[in-house]
């Protein structure tokens, strides 16, 4: 996983209901080199493009956002200015990146850094998740492949997986994916015939 430490360039969106925190947050995000907008209650729909946002810990709720709680499609810091259990609790079901003292702003970077990190991390979960139950979803096709295969050569179907097994090594694929080449490449030959 690679770090980020320049943020120059990115867009941050600040979510507070205060004129004074919001400037101020954005003052010092502008100074690490982001473009920063101040909203709120709502975010705006160009703010679907923003690198990050940071909320209000206080007072957001869930039907301010797009997206389902712990979903965001970007990194989040929770900006902290008291510390309820129930507001935290929102943020942990929020899956929140980061989190940073209100009015304290010194850990901003560190927050941006960590918020990024977590995001990239939850992002890598995300798509190994999804491409679990993408290759769980081809189970009937990978045996149907065994069966062609055993079919074809006469071959048991230990000897049939271990075949597709070492197609999926030469064509560099899962082995669900090898099975959907080898069944299109039968479908073909039997199309041609």
């Amino acid at each position: 996983m690679t770090i980020t430490q320049s943020f120059t360039g990115r867009r941050a969106v600040v979510l507070h209901p205060s004129c004074d925190i919001r400037a101020r947050v954005m003052r010092r995000l502008e100074t690490l080199g982001l473009e920063a907008a101040g909203r709120w209650p709502d975010l705006a729909p160009e703010d679907a493009e923003a690198h990050v946002v940071l909320i209000d810990l206080d007072r957001a709720q869930d039907e301010q956002f797009c997206w389902q709680p712990g979903h965001a499609p970007m990194p989040t810091i929770g900006l902290i200015g008291s510390e309820t259990p129930g507001r935290l609790a929102w943020a942990v079901r929020q899956r929140l990146d980061a989190f940073l003292s209100i009015p304290a702003l010194s850990n901003l970077f560190s927050a941006l850094v960590l918020a990024h990190a977590a995001f990239d991390r939850r992002m890598s979960e995300a798509a190994r998740e999804a491409e679990v139950v993408r290759r769980a979803g081809l189970r009937a096709e990978l045996v149907e492949a065994v069966v062609a295969i055993m079919a074809e050569r006469g071959v048991d179907q230990h000897l049939a997986l271990k075949q597709l097994r070492a197609f999926a090594m030469v064509e560099r694929v899962a082995l669900e994916d090898a099975a959907l080449r080898y069944l299109a490449g039968a479908r073909r030959a039997v199309d041609k015939a």
